[in-house]
């Protein structure tokens, strides 16, 4: 009897973890959608420079290409630097170019599947103490291939070299596997990717609603007001406007006054003061910086007693 209950015990926890599973790539594809709409509205650029941010301290200065190659499913060409000592004496250290190119077996991705990638890519390597990987070592992860790696150092120590063979994400990505079945191959968990995931996508649409109500300094064509002070002498009031421009700001304002008078000058759909002395019509402008408004004649009324 109690070995009955402890099997039906252990079926229901395997069953719940497949379920909790089953929910996170669920959750983890509906990020995913939601990232390629995200690029759809705010263009291509913006999501893929996200994702490079996210993975620029994975990547370094490879991000970009990275991402970008992952994203057009072409071929991703890093290169590396390696200076040697010269092998005659007295010669110059010699410097050599050596390229990797990194060809994606899944041909173009959405964005949604890139950021999965890599952020798996990360999570596995990570495992292996890999934190900054080469190109061949990044290679290796996407792509598939061996990865050696060397303990022990010094004259004296014994050191032992590990070699790791990685199926490559990308590859078990083009043979119709799903991200669960993929992270379970190697080893790691969709949380922290639906996790990261998630935290992009918040920064992205956070990042467009500022830009609609106006605080990150792009416009959305919202009415909004806005009014600063300008100098007044004699019975005037100063308001310097910003004026009726293209994206429905308003505003009036009126500008140096010293005596009674009346000022006609180009003004964008507001009213305006402009600098007038005695009692005669000035001419200046009373409109607002920058602005292109709907009316070009501005009116403005001057209290003060000319001399």
């Amino acid at each position: 009897m109690k070995a009955l209950t402890l099997m039906l015990s252990m079926a229901i926890v395997v069953g719940l973890a497949g379920l909790g599973s089953a929910q996170t790539s669920t959750d983890l594809s509906h990020e995913a959608t939601k990232m390629n709409s995200l690029a759809t509205s705010q263009g291509d650029g913006k999501v893929i420079g996200k994702t490079s941010g996210d993975f620029s301290s994975f990547l370094g200065s490879d991000a970009n290409a990275v991402v970008t190659g992952l994203r057009n499913g072409t071929p991703i060409t890093l290169t590396r630097n390696t200076t040697r000592p010269s092998t005659t004496t007295g010669g110059l250290p010699v410097t050599t170019t050596n390229a990797t190119v990194i060809t994606p077996p899944t041909g173009p991705m959405g964005h949604g599947n890139v950021y999965i990638s890599l952020a798996l890519a990360k999570q596995q390597l990570s495992q292996m103490g890999i934190n900054e990987p080469t190109p061949q070592q990044l290679q290796a992860a996407l792509t598939g291939g061996t990865i050696a790696q060397t303990n022990g150092s010094g004259a004296t120590a014994t050191t032992t070299t590990t070699i790791t063979k990685l199926p490559g994400i990308l590859t078990m990505r083009s043979e119709k596997m799903g991200w669960g079945k993929i992270a379970q191959e190697l080893g790691t968990k969709l949380g922290p990717v639906m996790s990261g995931m998630k935290n992009a996508n918040h920064s992205l649409t956070s990042g467009t609603a500022m830009s609609a109500n106006g605080h990150s300094g792009a416009s959305a064509g919202g009415a909004t007001q806005k009014s600063a002070s300008g100098v007044v002498s004699g019975g005037g009031k100063a308001q310097v406007s910003l004026g009726h421009g293209q994206m429905g700001s308003r505003g009036s304002g009126s500008g140096i006054v010293t005596a009674s008078g009346r000022s006609a000058g180009s003004h964008a759909y507001g009213r305006g003061s402009g600098v007038v002395t005695g009692a005669g019509h000035g001419a200046a402008s009373g409109g607002g910086v920058g602005s292109q408004g709907g009316g070009n004649n501005g009116a403005g009324h001057g209290k003060g007693h000319g001399k």
